[in-house]
């Protein structure tokens, strides 16, 4: 693996500057929006703690750039799979049961 040289470098480090201030905003929102005992309150700091677990794992491992990008591709086809197919089958499922109804 090669050496990173002093502008890479700065680079990381703005990258993790980056992703410590997106975590911490999103914790304010959390705290903001949600009472502490609130389940979605809880929920969703179980979600940030996976999310900073799983970049320390990727930070700490000497992952080659193809696993990264090969899994960067995963997590964004899941994503999109959950955001856009999902939600139109849940949408059809509603639309039978109503049709059911009448």
């Amino acid at each position: 693996m090669s050496k990173l040289n002093d502008s890479d470098s700065d680079k990381t480090w703005d990258y993790y500057e980056k992703i410590q201030q997106a975590l911490n905003g999103l914790y304010e929102i959390l705290a903001l929006n949600f009472d502490e005992n609130s389940m979605y309150y809880k929920c969703g700091l179980d979600n940030l703690e996976a999310l900073k677990d799983a970049l320390i794992d990727l930070l700490s491992n000497d992952y080659t750039p193809k696993e990264i990008k090969l899994k960067l591709r995963e997590i964004e086809f899941n994503m999109k799979k959950c955001l856009f197919f999902d939600s139109s089958e849940e949408s059809q499922k509603s639309d039978q049961k109503s049709d059911q109804k009448k």
